[in-house]
C-alpha cells in the first residue's frame, strides 16, 4: 500500500462514528427525539437497554414478583377504583351498585285521630252488618237438641242468622228461624239485664255489635207449616203430617231423623179424637195456619215450649187449638239460621231437610228476584218494624 492510500484510510476512520459507550440504537433514539417522535424514541430506548439496567423490571429469577403481577393484574385496581373503593381491595359485588340508592326512608308518624276513626268505622260496619245482613245468636236451652247444642253443662252453640233472605222470601217449611217470642210464651228462659251501670253499658255495647244476647226473649225453632197449610199429628207411625189442600188432605208425613226424645204418644189417639187424656203429648190438630203466621216446633220434642206445646196446654181435652196463641207472626221473625259458627268442632251449615222440599213455595229465580226485591227492600223493612 502506498503512502497516499494509507493516508486516505486514516481519514475515513477518523470521520466515522466515535464510540460513546451507548448502543447503536441510542443514536437512532436521539435522532427520533430530535424529529419530535417521542413514542418512537421511548420504544427504541426500551429495546436497546438491557433488562438488568432497567430499574422497573424484576429479574426473572425472582418468582415472587412474577406471582404478584399475575394475581393482581393492572386492571384490578382500575375496577376497584371504578366501583368507588380505595383501589386496594377486591372488586365490589355487582349488587353494590343497586344497594347504593336503597337507603331507609323516614316514615311519617300517624296522626293522633287515626286510631279513633278506625275504631268508629269498625263499629259502624259491625252495626250495619248486624242490622241488615248477619247477626250472631247464642243457644241458651236444649229445645233444639241435638241439631243445636244448648244442653245443661255443655257449651251452647253460636249460630249466624241470615237477615237478608227475609227480604227475598218468607220463611219456608224446614227452615230454622229466630223470632221474637209471643207475649204468652214465657216458658223459655229470659236473659236478665244487669243492675250495675258499667256492666249494663258494656252489655249494651255488646248487644249493639251482636256479641251479647239481647235482653228481649228471642227463640229459635224449626218451621213445620206456613200460612195456608194444615198440620196435625199423628199417622200410624206417630209422625207429623202436613197438608197443602186443607184439613181433608191429602197428607204428607214428615220424615224427621233429627228429632231428639220425642214426646209421649198413644197410638189409640187420632187427631181430633183423644181417648187417653193428658198422657198423650204428641197428638194434636188438625190446625190450619192463617196467612202471615208460622207453626214452629223444636227438634227436642219432649222439652220445647213450641206451637204444639201451647196447643195441648190450651186444649187438654181434644188437643184442637185456636191459632192466635199457638203460631208465630212472620213479621216477628228476625232471620234464618244459616250455620253454626262456634265452637269450631261443630262448624256446619243449617240447610232444609229433604222431607220439606215439596212443601216449600216455588223459589224465585235469582235474577228476577233481585229486580223484584230491590225496589221494595226498604218498604218490607219498615213494615216488619211496625
Amino acid at each position: 500500500m502506498t503512502d497516499d492510500e494509507a493516508q486516505r484510510s486514516t481519514n475515513l476512520a477518523d470521520s466515522g462514528p466515535k464510540p460513546t459507550g451507548r448502543p447503536a440504537g441510542q443514536l437512532e433514539s436521539d435522532a427520533a427525539a430530535r424529529n419530535g417522535d417521542i413514542a418512537e424514541s421511548l420504544a427504541l430506548d426500551a429495546a436497546s437497554t438491557p433488562d438488568s439496567e432497567r430499574p422497573d423490571v424484576t429479574p426473572a429469577a425472582e418468582p415472587v414478583a412474577a406471582t404478584e403481577t399475575t394475581e393482581n393484574p393492572p386492571d384490578a385496581e382500575t375496577k376497584a377504583d371504578d366501583g368507588g373503593g380505595t383501589g386496594t381491595g377486591p372488586p365490589p359485588s355487582r349488587w353494590q351498585f343497586w344497594r347504593r340508592g336503597d337507603r331507609p326512608k323516614k316514615h311519617k308518624k300517624a296522626p293522633w285521630w287515626e286510631l279513633p276513626v278506625l275504631i268508629a268505622v269498625a263499629i259502624a260496619v259491625a252495626v250495619v252488618i248486624k242490622t241488615f245482613l248477619v247477626q250472631p245468636f247464642y243457644i241458651p236451652s236444649e229445645s233444639m237438641e241435638k241439631t243445636l247444642h244448648g244442653c245443661p253443662g255443655c257449651s251452647g252453640d253460636r249460630v249466624l242468622v241470615n237477615k237478608l233472605i227475609l227480604d227475598i222470601r218468607d220463611p219456608h217449611p224446614g227452615d230454622i228461624v229466630v223470632f221474637r217470642a209471643p207475649a204468652n210464651w214465657d216458658e223459655e228462659p229470659t236473659p236478665k239485664a244487669p243492675s250495675n251501670p258499667i256492666v249494663k253499658g258494656v252489655r249494651w255495647f255488646g248487644q249493639l255489635i251482636g256479641f251479647v244476647p239481647p235482653d228481649e226473649k228471642d227463640l229459635i225453632k224449626r218451621v213445620i207449616a206456613v200460612g195456608g197449610q194444615t198440620v196435625q199429628c199423628c199417622d200410624a207411625q206417630g209422625r207429623v203430617q202436613v197438608s197443602t189442600s186443607g184439613p181433608n188432605g191429602p197428607w204428607h208425613s214428615l220424615d224427621e231423623p233429627y228429632i231428639y226424645q220425642d214426646s209421649p204418644w198413644d197410638p189409640r189417639n187420632k187427631p181430633g179424637h183423644i181417648v187417653s187424656g193428658g198422657a198423650d203429648q204428641r197428638t194434636f190438630g188438625p190446625v190450619t195456619i192463617p196467612k202471615g203466621r208460622l207453626w214452629v216446633m223444636g227438634d227436642h220434642r219432649g222439652d220445647s215450649a213450641d206451637s204444639k206445646y201451647h196447643c195441648i196446654e190450651e186444649s187438654p181435652a181434644d188437643h184442637v187449638c185456636e191459632t192466635t196463641n199457638t203460631t208465630v207472626a212472620v213479621n216477628k221473625v228476625i232471620g234464618k239460621a244459616a250455620l253454626i259458627a262456634w265452637p269450631p268442632s261443630r262448624w256446619r251449615t243449617l240447610g232444609t231437610p229433604p222431607t220439606f222440599k215439596h212443601l216449600s213455595d216455588a223459589a224465585i229465580p235469582a235474577l228476577g228476584g233481585a229486580f223484584l226485591v230491590l225496589p221494595i227492600f226498604g218498604l218490607r223493612r219498615r213494615r216488619r218494624r211496625l
